[in-house]
């Protein structure tokens, strides 16, 4: 059954409009809504005598299963490479149920994330925190010794060591886990990955951990009060978001994993980071925003700005847990490096981060979304395509050299003129984009931890622009 199934699909992949896969997911659909149909009507037919949510409730059931099946059919007909199907396990297995094929998907190429996570965890070479972590079909919780909460969701167990590892110091830190695993059944679907973040009971104990940095906060606004008249508010802000600007402007939303497939863990936490570590802010001009102004007017920062600073002293720590924690959080992504992490707004926030940085705030406390590199890379999610097979095979050659200078481990596959980076480990993950890209960063990673890209051997020459990076990487 695999093997003609695998082989039905690439026949089918020749065909101009994939017919067979095509009618044979439309053929379940179709069925699906006839069972739900039945179920219905079931229920109608013997509400006078009996109850018939027990019959409902199995055709939904069934329609259900129906549904998944036709899914399935669908994404391994659309499989490019993009999707990976685990041959292995299907050609192995006789009948394939839809849950074990969900769960290979799901874990990307199930028999070789074993494999890779060895791979990965072989390059962590520096002794991180301990752990200690529940996995449960997919979602996982787990807790440091310090009591920072973590949770999300990692394909397998074995994956939760690189769950944990965004929260760790380092991008070279690796977590000591001991993760209990419950009920794990191989005929279980994995849960979906895309869980719920922390609790607000989570990020409150994190918000109140950390007092050091609350004082810290309370102590800079105590500060600039007195440095600046409450008439100058508005002057004073204006001036600090134009040199902001200028010897520190926002990098570029972090996309680079965009579209790629697969990812094995994603990651939630809470707390205080250090704001010079935030490097983007969503728009491209600190204080400047391209939406809502018409909500919240013009000049949204500088009233802030009035507002806290005329708030007592005794009361800014209640003011600051209304507004960073009861009030929604600041959502930002978790980006770890050599020497420690980056931070970039993921959603919401972005107003009050622009204020804490624009006002030089030590901290900013935030619900935290960390996403592990996904197991490859293809170069037309990198490239901007318009530029052809030229700019694609520049990329790639980047790559190869960015493997042989030790700053990315994994290899190079090509499939014609175009690329695929297979990762085992980046520990400085930006250097994977294009040259604007790591520009950006480089630049923003040098001025949060200054010699640290020297430190993991890229020159400080090279940091300079585009251009020096490239001759460089080039050379």
């Amino acid at each position: 059954m695999a093997g003609e199934l695998l082989a039905l699909g690439k026949r089918d992949k020749l065909s101009r409009a994939g017919y067979a896969w095509h009618d044979a997911g439309s053929e379940l659909r179709t069925l699906q809504r006839l069972v739900e149909d039945a179920g219905r009507h079931a229920e109608v037919a013997v509400d006078a005598w009996l109850d018939g949510e027990e019959l409902r409730s199995g055709a939904d059931a069934l329609a259900w299963q129906l549904k998944r099946t036709a899914v399935l059919l669908e994404e391994l007909h659309r499989d490019d490479g993009q999707n990976p199907v685990d041959e292995e396990l299907l050609a192995g297995v006789l009948k394939p149920a839809p849950s074990l094929v969900d769960r290979a998907r799901r874990r990307g190429d199930l028999c070789q994330l074993r494999r890779e996570l060895a791979r990965r965890s072989s390059r962590l070479t520096v002794a991180g925190d301990r752990w200690q972590a529940t996995w449960h079909q997919g979602q996982v919780t787990a807790r440091s010794e310090d009591g920072r909460v973590v949770r999300g969701y990692a394909a397998a167990p074995e994956a939760v060591e690189q769950f944990l590892q965004p929260f760790e110091a380092t991008s070279c830190h690796r977590p000591r886990a001991r993760v209990v695993v419950v009920d794990e059944r191989p005929e279980h679907r994995v849960t979906d990955r895309h869980t719920a973040g922390t609790s607000y009971t989570d990020r409150a104990a994190a918000f109140d951990a950390d007092s050091a940095a609350l004082a810290g906060v309370v102590a800079a606004l105590n500060g600039l009060r007195q440095q600046w008249p409450a008439e100058a508010v508005a002057e004073r802000v204006h001036s600090a978001a134009e040199e902001l600007q200028l010897v520190a402007p926002p990098a570029p939303s972090f996309s680079l994993y965009r579209g790629t497939w697969p990812y094995w863990a994603t990651s939630t936490s809470a707390g205080w980071v250090s704001t010079p570590a935030v490097v983007s802010g969503i728009d491209p001009i600190w204080g400047v925003f391209d939406r809502a102004e018409e909500l919240r007017g013009a000049g949204w920062v500088s009233r802030a700005a009035s507002e806290l600073l005329a708030t007592d002293p005794g009361d800014l720590p209640g003011f600051l847990r209304h507004h960073l924690l009861a009030g929604g959080s600041v959502d930002l992504t978790v980006i770890n490096g050599p020497a420690g992490p980056l931070y970039t707004v993921s959603s919401g926030g972005a107003h009050r981060t622009h204020l804490f940085k624009i006002l030089g705030l030590p901290f900013l406390f935030a619900h935290l979304t960390a996403r592990i590199a996904p197991s490859r890379i293809d170069v037309t999610s990198v490239i901007d395509t318009s530029k052809g097979v030229a700019e694609a095979k520049r990329v790639a050659e980047g790559w190869h050299l960015l493997i042989e200078r030790g700053l990315v481990h994994g290899t190079v596959s090509y499939q014609g003129e175009f690329a695929t980076l297979h990762i085992d480990f980046a520990p400085a993950p930006w250097l994977l984009g294009n040259d604007a890209f790591v520009t950006a960063y480089n630049q923003a990673y040098e001025r949060v931890y200054p010699g640290a890209l020297a430190q993991l051997g890229v020159p400080t020459h090279a940091l300079a622009d585009e251009q020096t990076w490239r001759a460089w990487l080039h050379t």
